[in-house]
């Protein structure tokens, strides 16, 4: 079931979050990858703002995540948690990378 309230580019912006998100240590585990699936079912973003979503620049991405509002940039605190933990590891890089992502993007946390 999708959330429909994401604009498309803010499902973009989301999408390529979490794609990055799995790629920082550098393996791409399938948990990760079924992950990155169910997340896209979640926020409905079909192939043609997936394949949008690559080009995307990071000062755009940033743009339009801190402009969402608290329970959307919640959501997306969410899923980028989850993308670190669903390998069951968390090294260092991926613990640095989520940390940035929180200050970066105005996550709310706890």
């Amino acid at each position: 079931m999708a959330l429909s309230q994401f604009s498309p580019v803010e499902k973009e912006s989301i999408y390529q979050i979490v794609c990055n998100t799995m790629l920082v240590d550098k393996v791409k585990d399938s948990r990760e990858q079924q992950l990155v699936e169910e997340i896209a079912d979640i926020i409905g973003i079909n192939q043609e703002e997936r394949e949008a979503s690559k080009q995307l620049d990071e000062t755009k991405v940033i743009e339009t995540i801190r402009n969402m509002t608290n329970l959307q940039r919640a959501y997306v605190a969410k899923f980028i948690a989850q993308m670190v933990l669903a390998d069951g590891k968390v090294d260092d890089q991926e613990r640095l990378y989520f940390n940035t992502l929180l200050d970066k993007l105005y996550l709310p946390i706890g």
